[in-house]
Parts: structure tokens; C-alpha cells; sequence
């Protein structure tokens, strides 16, 4: 029976490991390029992972973003441009592009995580879901459910999308107050240019006396 048992033990071990699915075609392998690029803390790689939505928002929050830098760059006093600046997240308003800004967003958080073997297998797929309609919700192995859906024959996931439509309302909502120092701004020198010409139409009579 030993003898037995130990061959069966080295049929085992002389078996090849399953590969694991990485085929942006099914759910599961999206979602394992999806963990693959969150624990090789690759923002850029996460982003390509998401869905035409999330992607949308983002184009449309970086737009915003770009308006609100350049009315802080050339509208705003200097000695209040750093303060302004503080509002936004590191690096948000000199983001190039889309990738560069949803790095940034991400940043904090990819840089917190603890990468380890439990945190690659959590992400990992639990069961094989099918992929015969739209939209999947795929469960994790740590009971963690993400909603996939296909687009030009791959799955991408929305899970972002809620987080970058916050970004964009609250960024959306900061450029109402920054319309309105413009205002206060604008009107502060109006009053110091029309302060300074009545103080030069003054200076001759003064001098004349």
C-alpha cells in the first residue's frame, strides 16, 4: 500500500499546473489582468481594464481639470495660486492626459496597498462564470463581487466608473467657487485700478497747490 501511495504521489506531482486564464475574451481573464496590474501597482495597466464609461468620465474630468489649472495659472493673484493648488489631489491638474490622471487618482491608493500572495489570491476568480450576455457580476475568491461587460469582444470592468463620477461632480462643484473668486477677484482690481487713477487725476492738483 505504501508503494502504492507513492507512486500515486509522484504521478501527482509529475502532473503540469493548470494554467491560469489571462484571455481578456472571458470574465475570469479579465478580471485576473485586472489584479495582475493592481498588485504590480500599474495604474495605466488598471485603467486599460475598465469600460468605455469609465473611460468617458475620465476624458471629460481631465478637460475640466485642464480649464480650472489654467484659470488658477493665469487668473488668480500669485501669493493665492499655491492655495487654490492644495485643493486638488497631487498631481490631478498637471496630469497630461488621461492615463497620467487616473495614476494620480490611483496613486494613494496602490501605494498603500500590501502586496501579498493572500491580496493575489482574494482577486482571483471564484468558479468559471459563462459569458453568453452583456454584463457579468464575477465573484471573487474573497466573496467580492465586480461587474464585467463586453465590449469589442473583451471584458472590461465598471468597477471604477462610481469612483471617477464622484471625482467629476466634485471637481464640477469647485469650479462653481472657483467662478466665483474669479468674480471677487476681478472685482478687487477693478476697485485697486479705479482707486489708482482717481489718486493720479489728484496727484497734479496737489502738486499745483
Amino acid at each position: 500500500m505504501r508503494r502504492l501511495l507513492s507512486l500515486l504521489l509522484l504521478l501527482l506531482v509529475g502532473l503540469p499546473a493548470c494554467e491560469e486564464n489571462h484571455d481578456p475574451g472571458t470574465p475570469a481573464g479579465a478580471l485576473h489582468r485586472l489584479r495582475d496590474a493592481i498588485v504590480a501597482r500599474d495604474a495605466k495597466g488598471v485603467l486599460a481594464q475598465t469600460s468605455t464609461a469609465t473611460h468617458t468620465k475620465l476624458a471629460e474630468l481631465h478637460t475640466l481639470l485642464k480649464v480650472q489649472n489654467r484659470a488658477i495659472a493665469e487668473k488668480y493673484p500669485e501669493d493665492q495660486r499655491l492655495s487654490a493648488r492644495s485643493a486638488y489631489p497631487k498631481g490631478v491638474l498637471e496630469a497630461e492626459d488621461t492615463g497620467a490622471l487616473f495614476a494620480a487618482l490611483m496613486a494613494p491608493k496602490l501605494d498603500d496597498l500590501e502586496i501579498t500572495d493572500g491580496l493575489k489570491f482574494g482577486l482571483s476568480a471564484s468558479g468559471l462564470p459563462g459569458d453568453d450576455g452583456e454584463s457579468i457580476i464575477l465573484t471573487t475568491q474573497a466573496k467580492e463581487s465586480l461587474t464585467f461587460v463586453k465590449e469589442d469582444d473583451k471584458w472590461v470592468t465598471t468597477a471604477f466608473e462610481t469612483a471617477v463620477q464622484q471625482s467629476l461632480d466634485r471637481v464640477k462643484l469647485h469650479q462653481q467657487t472657483l467662478t466665483q473668486n474669479l468674480k471677487v477677484f476681478e472685482e478687487l482690481k477693478r476697485r485697486a485700478a479705479s482707486k489708482k487713477a482717481k489718486a493720479e487725476a489728484a496727484a497734479p492738483e496737489s502738486g499745483s497747490k
